[in-house]
């Protein structure tokens, strides 16, 4: 997501910088522009994911379009799953660098986050009063001022707490994974254990959490992702001279288990087949293979498809992940309460209408985002390296 684009020269480890053409990374402005691209993908998994819940009820069952969101659903976690990924990756990797301190880098994240998140929380709450059908606020008006300060706190999700938005509850995980990093980051810099040993550390604590979080049912198993993106981190910057060759040849077999592992999500995902807390915990451990290896092949890979990671529309798309993510419901509003209401349900579930819905609500919820990024996401975000060259001097004057 936009929320997760770190600069790729402070993520890329100073090793695989002095040899791109070994790897050759596609960067633009210090970006790595096919982790944009696969960011964009991710998006339209997040979309598709949440617009499938309009249509669930509505659609004659056995038909095609019942068969599309049954797929849908098979697979409709996968990209906030990246992302999850992605934060673990490049969180604890810039911290483990000790490229800013603690302080500075939660800073930076609480400012790149939460003005936005804001504005959408106050649009939310005025949407939720002119139109109370769609509203999650309490009755009692006293409930209701905890209820927004609990969200203001980024509580649900991490408590259960129904969020505001949907996907809100995504981002109180974000926050407790950058302090989980951070405390990660100084446990390892002061004990010092050898890199295989902090790859395997993270490997075992993402199976722990996610079975205890299926066995409690305290957090959302996978979560569990987070640790993974952790672990890539420490197997991606440890890629360091004549490793890089040895990466390049693991690309095949992990291209391999990328593939079989959406087959075998998907397959899982669709059947849903009784197996308790097994097919969580397989799904999750199943996801986190699968995206450790998709990133994998995006640093390692061979150029034809860096490349088409790095198309213009996939990184534009990519660029304004963040902002779609917290804007997307609207779209999905605009035809649960707006568009199919208008237009009944038989005829909006009938095959022309439904398919063109499908391509309209994506293409509605794009624009929408783009909007936000353009004129609220990007703006704002140019304000921080102003404020922190500012906080930079005013350290050195202290000194």
């Amino acid at each position: 997501m936009g929320w997760l684009q770190f600069s790729t020269t402070e993520a890329t480890p100073r090793s695989r910088c002095d040899t791109a053409d070994t790897t050759r990374l596609s960067t633009s402005a210090g970006r790595l522009n096919q982790l944009d691209g696969l960011r964009g993908i991710a998006m339209l998994f997040v979309f598709l994911g949440h617009f499938a819940t309009v249509w669930t009820q509505m659609v004659p069952p056995k038909g095609t379009a019942d068969f599309f969101l049954r797929l849908v659903d098979a697979d409709a976690t996968l990209g906030s799953s990246f992302f999850m990924l992605l934060s673990g990756f490049f969180g604890y990797g810039l911290l483990m660098r000790g490229k800013r301190g603690f302080g500075e880098f939660i800073r930076g994240r609480l400012w790149r986050l939460y003005p936005l998140y804001l504005i959408m929380s106050t649009a939310y709450v005025v949407g939720s009063i002119l139109i109370p059908k769609m509203s999650k606020l309490p009755a009692d008006p006293s409930h209701t001022a905890v209820y927004l300060l609990e969200s203001l706190l980024l509580l649900p999700g991490v408590f259960p707490i129904s969020p505001l938005m949907d996907v809100a509850w995504t981002l109180s995980f974000v926050m407790l994974f950058y302090f989980v990093e951070g405390a990660m980051a100084s446990l390892f810099h002061a004990w010092r254990i050898r890199r295989t040993a902090r790859f395997a550390i993270f490997w075992g604590l993402a199976f722990a959490w996610a079975l205890w979080g299926g066995c409690t049912a305290w957090w959302e198993p996978r979560t569990a992702i987070f640790w993974v993106g952790m672990a890539l981190s420490e197997a991606i910057d440890g890629i360091t001279g004549e490793r890089l060759q040895v990466a390049s040849r693991l690309v095949a077999p992990a291209a391999m288990i990328a593939v079989i592992g959406v087959c075998l999500r998907t397959v899982l995902g669709f059947l849903k087949p009784d197996w308790g807390i097994a097919l969580g915990l397989s799904r999750t451990m199943i996801t986190s293979a699968t995206l450790f290896c998709f990133v994998w092949v995006a640093y390692f890979g061979p150029e034809w498809w860096k490349s088409a990671l790095s198309s213009w529309r996939l990184r534009q798309l990519g660029a304004a992940s963040y902002s779609f993510y917290l804007t997307h419901g609207i779209a999905v509003k605009a035809f649960r309460f707006g568009i199919i209401p208008l237009l009944g349900p038989a005829l909006a579930a009938s095959g022309p209408v439904f398919w063109l819905s499908q391509l309209m609500g994506l293409v509605l919820a794009i624009a929408i985002a783009r909007t936000v990024y353009k004129y609220v996401e990007s703006p704002l975000a140019k304000l921080l390296p102003a404020r922190e060259t500012r906080s930079s001097a005013l350290r050195q004057a202290e000194a």
